[in-house]
């Protein structure tokens, strides 16, 4: 609200026009994030796949098998959140008709909800990959005579 406050003063406007230029902010910082986003969804997809295909592997070490589970439940859980991120509208309440005061607070709650959203699901992601690695590391046997 101060920002509307500020640029109303600052150009004369009324504060429903000077909310417009503040949503279309907002509404540009979604684009961008959704655009970061976007390839971590596939990408964490196949990492569900793979992580899947290891733990149908049988191997003899329990530790192994511990690892790639949790690599399942991190990718899966992971995707769930950067799906949601990906998918969640952070604009003004009603599209077509012109921005106002109220969008504001509408815009910026759920621009903040998709940062966060995509920040856990990255995070997990990353988690799931290092438990892939470390079930793969720890179920291969090297012998070397």
């Amino acid at each position: 609200m101060a920002r509307v406050d500020a640029l109303s003063r600052a150009t004369g406007q009324s504060q429903d026009e000077a909310a417009a230029v503040v949503v279309a902010e907002l509404e540009q910082a979604a684009g961008a994030l959704t655009t970061r986003t976007a390839p971590l969804v596939p990408g964490c997809g196949v990492l569900v796949a793979i992580s899947g295909l290891a733990a149908k592997a049988e191997t003899p070490n329990p530790v192994a098998d511990l690892f790639v589970s949790f690599a399942v439940f991190f990718a899966i859980a992971g995707l769930a959140f950067l799906a949601r991120a990906l998918f969640l509208y952070a604009g003004r309440r009603t599209v077509g008709l012109a921005p106002t005061v109220d969008d504001i607070a509408f815009a910026r709650d759920r621009l903040v909800r998709k940062h966060a959203s995509s920040t856990r699901g990255g995070w997990l992601a990353g988690i799931g990959l290092t438990c892939l690695i470390v079930g793969i590391l720890a179920g291969v046997h090297i012998s070397i005579s």
